[in-house]
C-alpha cells in the first residue's frame, strides 16, 4: 500500500473531526420558523432549497430553476439548443475552469439528467470547511443534490402533466432587400468603390418584379416558426412500511423544436426538426433487513434522443443570420434552391434538404448503500459502505444528401446591348445516404465508499468522529481522458450545550493527473460557531429564535487539467524544402518543455457568517469571505524569452484572490386564509488577478494584474474621423487603413500611434458580474396563489461584437435594423450626431476592435419564473378521490429589462433562439 495512503488511513481513526455534514438551513425550515438541532450545530457556509421551491417552476431543465434562489450561486443563462445554464459559486476564483463539483446522492454525477419531481434538496457548499471534504475537486464550490426516498406511509401517487409553448424572444431583425441594397451602395461609396445596384435594380427590389435577381427573402421568418411545443408527464409513487420504503418516478418529456415544419418535413423519408425526447425511470428503495441494518438501492435509467438537420446548430443559425435578404430567393422561379457564387449555402436548404443527424443516449446510474448500526458494540457507533456504477453511452445515426442550387446573374448581351438573365446550376440532388455511425461517446463511472462514525454525548457535551474512504474512477472514449481519484477523510467535532461548536477535517486526496511519486495532497479545514441566542443574557429576547456567529477556514483544490504536463514530445512541424527542385518533406520539432512541478491548484477559503431567525417569521443568513488561489496553471511562454528556441513550459504559478459577501433573507407570515412570503438573495464578489503569466508590459495600464478575472480591455473611442485632414492630423491607426467615418481612438501613451499598446481596462468583467441578486415573493388565499421570481446582475460588461447584428456587411454578410434604424450611422449628413461608424464592405479591422464604441452595460433584471395556481378545495378533491388537485400556469424567462437590443443580454452568441416559455398543467395526488 502507498505509504502516504497508509498514514492517511491511520489518521482517519485517530483524528478529531466532524461527522455532521454542514447541512444548510432548509427552505421549509426557514419558512416554518422551526429551528432544527442540525441548524444549531451548523458551523459551515452552506445553503439549501427543497422541493417546495423547485415545484413552483415548470422548466424541464433543473439548471434553469436555480436563478436567484441560493445566495452565493450565480446562474448565467446560455441560449444554445441543448446547453445548460452556467453555475458559478462565489464568483470566478480560477483562471481556468469555473464549474462547481456536482454531487448527486453522495456521488459525483451530472445534474442535467434529473427531473424536478425526483429532487428532494439542492445544497450549495461555499466555504473551505464545507468543500475540503472533496479535496482536489472542491475549489470551485460543490452543489449537492439529494433525490427523494420512500417514507413510512400509505402509498401516494402523484401525476403532473404540463404542456408548454416556447416563443422566440430577443431576436434581431434584418434589413429587407431594398434596404440592404441601399446600405450596400452606401458602404461601397464610403469605401471609395462603385455602387453595386443602380436605380432600376433598387426599383426591382422595391416592387419584387424580378425575385430571381432582386429577391427579398426574410430568412428568419422562412426558417423559424412562431413557437415551439413541448410536453412533460411525471408519475411518482411513494410510500412504505417499517421494513421497506420506496420512491419511484417515471418521467417523459419532449420538445418539438423551433424550425419551420414546412421545411423540416420537406422529405417524406426523414424529419429534420430539432427535437428532443427523454424518458427517465427512478427507483429508490430502503430496506431494513434487520433492526440495525438498512440497505439502500438507487437506480436511474434514461433513454434520450436528439434530432436535427445534418448541420450543426452553429452552422444553421449563423447561415440564417448572415445571408442578406437580397442575396437570392429560397427557391427560384424554376423551383430550384436559390444560391450565389459567394456564400454557396442556402439557409433553408440546409434545414430541408441535406439529411438529418440523430443521437440516441442510454444511461444507467446505480448505487447500493449499506448502513449498519453498531450499537451492540457501543452506542453511537455506525458504519456505512457504498458502491456506485454509471454507464452512459451515446450512439449516432445520420442521413446525408446534397442538393442542387441555382445561381442567377445578369449578363450583358453584346448583340442587343442589354442585360439578360443568366442561369447556372451547381451540385446535385443526391439520394439520402443513411449511415449508422455507431458509438459516438461513452463513459463509465464507478465509486467505492466506506465510512465509520461515532457519536458520544454526556451531559451538555457532544463529540462526533468519522472516517471516510472514497475511490472514484472515470473511463471514457478518447485518448488520455480517463481519470482516477482516491481520498480518505478524518472528521470530527465538539459542541457544548449546542452553544459552542467546533469542527475539524483532514482530507488526504490523490489524483491520477499528478506524477506517480507524489499524487497525494492534504486538505485540512476548521470551523466554529457561537450560538449567542442560547446564552443566558439572551433570555429576555424571546423573539430571537436563533442568533449565531460562524467562522471557518479550509483548503481545497482543482485537479481538472491534462495528463502528461511533465513530459516533452516531438511534434509535426510542417514541411522543409531541399535542393534545387525545392523537394519538400515533413519534419518534427521539439514540443513544449515539460512542467517540473506538477501540482493541483490550491484554494484557501476564509469565511465569517451570521445566522438569525426572529419572530418565527424572519430568517437571515449573511457571509463574508476571502478566497486565496495559488498554483493556478498558466502559460509560461510570455515569461520566458523566445530566444530559448522552444515553447516554454506551462507553470503552476497563477494567483488570484477574491473577496465577497452573500446574503439570503426571507419573511413568511399567515393571516387566517391569507399567507404570503417575500425574500431575496444578494451576492457581491470582487476578484483580483495577482499572477496570470502575461509577462512584461511596456505600460502599466496594459496589465490585467490587479483587475478582476475577465476584465474587459479595449481601445477608448473618442469619435469618428471627419475628413482626410482630420486623419492626417491625428495619431496613425495601424489596424487597417482608415477613411472618414471610421472610429478614432485615444492615444494612451502619446506615441502618435494607435495600436495594441493603447488598450486599457474598460467597464467591468465580461465573464462574471460583481453583483448577483434574486427577489422572490408569493401570496396564497383560499387556494389561489401566485409566485414570482426576479433575478438580476450589476457591475457587468458585454461587448456588442455579434457579426451581422452589430458588426454589419463585413465580407459579404448581413445588416440588422439595429444599425440602420436604432442607431445613427456616420454619413456626411449625420457626422455631428452619429453614434456608430460608417458602413463598410471591407474587413475594416480598425472599426471592429474591442473598444468603448461597442461596450455595453451588462446589468439586467429578469422575471425568471411566474407560477399561478389554484388548489381545489379539499371537500371537492376528496369526493373525486384525490388528496390534492392543482391546476397551474407557469412561465419562464418572461421579461427582461437590460441594455442589449435584439440578443440575450447574457449570451450574445448566434445560437438557437432565446425562448420565453409558458406552461399549462395539472398536478394530482392520490
Amino acid at each position: 500500500m502507498n505509504k502516504n495512503l497508509y498514514i492517511a488511513i491511520l489518521l482517519v481513526f485517530y483524528s478529531v473531526s466532524t461527522v455532521a455534514q454542514s447541512t444548510a438551513v432548509r427552505q421549509d425550515t426557514l419558512l416554518s420558523g422551526a429551528i432544527s438541532t442540525e441548524e444549531f450545530r451548523k458551523t459551515k457556509a452552506t445553503t439549501t432549497i427543497t422541493s417546495e421551491a423547485l415545484d413552483k417552476n415548470a422548466t424541464p431543465n433543473v439548471y434553469n430553476t436555480l436563478y436567484g434562489l441560493l445566495p452565493g450561486l450565480s446562474v448565467m443563462q446560455n441560449t444554445g439548443w441543448d446547453d445548460n445554464a452556467t453555475l458559478i459559486v462565489r464568483g470566478r476564483g480560477s483562471l481556468n475552469g469555473i464549474a462547481p463539483l456536482i454531487v448527486v446522492d453522495g456521488f459525483a454525477r451530472p445534474m442535467e439528467f434529473l427531473n424536478l419531481q425526483e429532487i428532494e434538496t439542492i445544497s450549495v457548499l461555499k466555504d473551505g470547511a464545507a468543500t475540503a471534504k472533496w479535496g482536489g475537486r472542491g475549489a470551485n464550490g460543490v452543489i449537492e443534490v439529494t433525490t427523494k426516498r420512500g417514507k413510512r406511509q400509505k402509498m401516494r401517487i402523484g401525476a403532473e402533466y404540463k404542456y408548454g409553448l416556447g416563443v422566440p424572444v430577443n431576436q434581431p431583425r434584418f434589413a429587407d432587400g431594398y434596404s440592404y441594397a441601399n446600405a450596400q451602395n452606401e458602404a461601397l461609396r464610403l469605401d471609395g468603390l462603385q455602387p453595386l445596384y443602380g436605380e432600376q435594380a433598387l426599383e426591382a427590389f422595391k416592387t419584387g418584379s424580378n425575385p430571381n435577381i432582386y429577391p427579398n427573402t426574410n430568412w428568419m421568418d422562412e426558417g423559424l416558426r412562431d413557437f415551439s411545443k413541448n410536453s412533460q408527464l411525471d408519475l411518482t409513487f411513494r410510500g412504505g412500511g417499517d421494513r421497506l420504503r420506496y420512491f419511484t418516478m417515471l418521467g417523459y418529456k419532449n420538445d418539438m423544436g423551433i424550425l419551420n415544419p414546412n421545411y423540416t418535413q420537406y422529405s417524406n423519408r426523414y424529419d429534420a426538426q430539432m427535437k428532443k425526447y427523454d424518458l427517465n425511470l427512478r427507483m429508490n428503495l430502503d430496506a431494513d433487513v434487520t433492526p440495525t441494518t438498512t440497505v439502500q438501492v438507487s437506480l436511474l435509467g434514461m433513454i434520450r434522443q436528439r434530432n436535427r438537420p445534418d448541420a450543426t446548430e452553429a452552422t444553421l443559425f449563423s447561415s440564417l443570420y448572415a445571408t442578406p435578404s437580397a442575396a437570392f430567393p429560397v427557391r427560384t422561379s424554376r423551383g430550384i434552391w436559390g444560391g450565389d457564387n459567394v456564400r454557396k449555402l442556402n439557409p433553408i436548404a440546409q434545414i430541408a434538404d441535406i439529411g438529418y443527424y440523430r443521437t440516441d443516449q442510454r444511461m444507467l446510474q446505480a448505487d447500493l448503500r449499506l448502513k449498519q448500526d453498531l450499537k451492540f458494540i457501543t452506542p453511537g457507533l455506525r458504519a456505512e459502505a457504498a458502491v456506485a456504477y454509471d454507464n452512459n453511452a451515446t450512439y449516432k445515426e445520420n442521413g446525408s444528401k446534397s442538393y442542387r442550387y441555382e445561381v442567377n446573374t445578369l449578363v450583358m448581351n453584346s448583340d442587343f446591348g442589354h442585360y439578360e438573365e443568366h442561369t447556372q446550376r451547381f451540385g446535385d440532388d443526391s439520394a439520402l445516404k443513411v449511415s449508422n455511425g455507431g458509438l459516438a461517446s461513452q463513459y463509465l463511472r464507478s465509486n467505492i465508499e466506506a465510512k465509520l462514525s461515532y457519536d458520544y454525548a454526556v451531559g451538555k457535551h457532544v463529540l462526533a468522529f468519522a472516517a471516510l474512504y472514497n475511490q472514484w474512477s472515470y473511463v471514457s472514449t478518447g485518448r488520455a481522458t480517463s481519470k482516477y481519484r482516491q481520498f480518505v477523510t478524518a472528521t470530527g467535532g465538539y459542541s457544548y450545550a449546542d452553544r459552542y461548536l467546533i469542527d475539524v477535517l483532514v482530507n488526504r486526496y490523490g489524483t491520477s493527473v499528478l506524477p506517480k511519486e507524489d499524487r497525494f495532497i492534504t486538505y485540512p479545514a476548521v470551523s466554529a460557531a457561537w450560538v449567542i441566542s442560547k446564552e443566558q443574557f439572551m433570555a429576555p429576547h424571546t423573539q430571537i429564535g436563533l442568533l449565531k456567529l460562524r467562522a471557518s477556514w479550509g483548503r481545497s483544490g482543482y485537479d481538472d487539467f491534462e495528463y502528461y504536463l511533465d513530459r516533452q514530445y516531438w511534434q509535426g512541424s510542417g514541411s522543409y524544402y531541399f535542393q534545387d527542385g525545392n523537394v519538400s518533406t515533413g519534419g518534427i520539432t521539439e514540443g513544449r518543455l515539460p512542467v517540473t512541478n506538477v501540482m493541483c491548484e490550491m484554494s484557501d477559503k476564509y469565511n465569517v457568517g451570521l445566522d438569525m431567525q426572529m419572530f418565527g417569521k424572519l430568517s437571515l443568513a449573511i457571509d463574508a469571505y476571502y478566497d486565496n488561489r495559488k498554483n493556478i496553471l498558466i502559460n509560461g511562454s510570455d515569461l520566458v524569452s523566445s530566444m530559448l528556441g522552444v515553447s516554454a513550459s506551462n507553470m503552476f504559478a497563477g494567483k488570484v484572490k477574491s473577496r465577497g459577501l452573500d446574503a439570503g433573507l426571507i419573511w413568511k407570515d399567515q393571516k387566517n386564509a391569507f399567507n404570503y412570503y417575500v425574500g431575496g438573495t444578494f451576492s457581491f464578489v470582487k476578484s483580483q488577478v495577482l499572477e496570470n503569466g502575461e509577462g512584461y508590459q511596456p505600460y502599466p495600464y496594459l496589465s490585467a494584474k490587479g483587475y478582476p478575472i475577465g476584465q474587459t480591455f479595449g481601445l477608448e473611442a473618442i469619435g469618428y474621423f471627419d475628413d482626410e485632414q482630420d486623419i492626417a492630423n491625428s495619431a496613425k491607426q495601424v489596424f487597417s487603413a482608415v477613411r472618414p467615418g471610421d472610429i478614432k481612438y485615444k492615444d494612451q501613451n502619446g506615441d502618435q500611434l494607435i495600436d495594441v499598446n493603447d488598450r486599457i481596462a474598460i467597464g467591468y468583467s465580461s465573464s462574471i458580474p460583481e453583483i448577483y441578486y434574486g427577489i422572490n415573493a408569493g401570496v396564497e388565499c383560499k387556494g389561489f396563489g401566485i409566485d414570482l421570481l426576479f433575478q438580476g446582475v450589476g457591475n457587468y460588461s458585454k461587448m456588442l461584437n455579434a457579426a451581422n447584428v452589430y458588426w454589419p456587411l463585413r465580407n459579404n454578410t448581413n445588416i440588422s435594423t439595429w444599425y440602420l434604424e436604432d442607431k445613427i450611422r456616420w454619413t456626411e449628413e449625420t457626422k455631428d450626431i452619429a453614434n456608430v461608424p460608417r458602413l463598410t464592405t471591407q474587413d475594416n479591422a480598425n472599426n471592429f476592435q474591442n473598444s468603448t464604441q461597442w461596450l455595453v452595460n451588462g446589468a439586467y433584471l429578469k422575471l425568471r419564473n411566474v407560477n399561478i395556481y389554484y388548489n381545489l378545495p379539499k371537500p371537492i378533491t376528496s369526493k373525486l378521490g384525490f388528496q390534492k388537485l392543482q391546476v397551474f400556469v407557469r412561465g419562464n424567462n418572461l421579461f427582461s429589462r437590460d441594455h442589449v437590443d435584439y440578443l440575450n443580454s447574457e449570451d450574445l452568441t448566434v445560437n438557437y433562439p432565446d425562448i420565453s416559455s409558458v406552461y399549462m398543467g395539472v398536478n394530482v395526488n392520490f
